[in-house]
């Protein structure tokens, strides 16, 4: 990241201790009215996908035919785990989004990296931490987009009960041929697309994919993991789980959590920059 936000840019503590749940005197005012400990029970869909594991009727999505997302409808795999034609691991997850617009979740990537206590509102029971390679937040005359896109949130999370410590870097759709053209075409409102490495080595670990799509109550995520080949199994159900659960949870506060914080605020277009 060139220019002036490069004087925003912070330093990893590799030594950092962390803890599930939200102490006392880390809640502000913010989190301490949307904090809930409790997550959304798994849906039938989600339960049935995992006790199936890796499907072998279906081909899963990788970076070769992402643009099968452009498609009308949906697929035959929404919420499943499958193989890519590449022998990676190829992780689908659908999640509904009620009386959520796709600006509200670009506003949500930029604004909760930068303070743990917001990420953990996310999945209460599995987010451990999170901070910024640049913190933005005090950079006036951003678009929400451009406060994450560009940028890497570094998070301790588990999924499943596997503890990660992990660096997102978000990178424009584009790359990988969801042009902003072609989306908007679709009915996409935003698609969230980023590189997932180890954050202790730097070693990559997977492509992440949530292309957010408008409808008449809302909006639908289609989320994809793509692993790569000799990616085991396993990792495909609790990758499942943790994304559906978190989605689904956010999806019951954020449109009232973005009309608290930006009530005030000019709003900007849902359109994909």
């Amino acid at each position: 990241m060139d220019g002036p936000r490069g004087s925003h840019e912070t330093t990893l503590d590799p030594d950092r201790i962390t803890h599930l749940g939200i102490w006392r005197d880390e809640f502000d005012d913010v989190t301490r009215e949307f904090w809930k400990w409790s997550v959304p029970a798994l849906s039938q869909s989600c339960i049935n996908a995992m006790a199936v594991g890796v499907r072998s009727d279906h081909t899963g999505m990788s970076l070769s035919n992402l643009t099968d997302l452009l498609e009308p409808g949906r697929h035959p795999v929404e919420t499943g785990i499958t193989r890519t034609p590449e022998g990676g691991l190829s992780v689908a997850v659908w999640t509904a989004w009620p009386g959520t617009t796709p600006e509200m979740l670009d506003w949500w990537f930029g604004w909760h990296m930068n303070r743990t206590e917001r990420y953990k509102l996310w999945h209460p029971q599995a987010h451990l931490f999170a901070q910024p390679r640049y913190d933005l937040s005090e950079v006036e005359g951003l678009t929400h987009r451009q406060r994450y896109v560009g940028n890497t949130s570094w998070v301790d999370e588990f999924i499943g009960p596997i503890p990660t410590r992990l660096a997102i870097t978000f990178h424009d759709a584009a790359e990988i041929a969801l042009t902003s053209d072609a989306l908007e075409a679709s009915g996409y409102g935003t698609v969230i697309y980023a590189i997932v490495t180890d954050s202790d080595h730097g070693n990559e670990l997977s492509r992440l994919v949530h292309a957010v799509r408008r409808t008449a109550w809302g909006c639908e995520m289609r989320s994809r993991f793509i692993f790569s080949e000799g990616t085991p199994d396993f990792v495909g159900a609790p990758m499942l789980d943790h994304c559906w659960t978190e989605m689904t949870h956010l999806a019951t506060f954020l449109p009232r959590l973005y009309a608290r914080i930006n009530v005030s605020e000019p709003t900007e277009g849902a359109a994909i920059r």
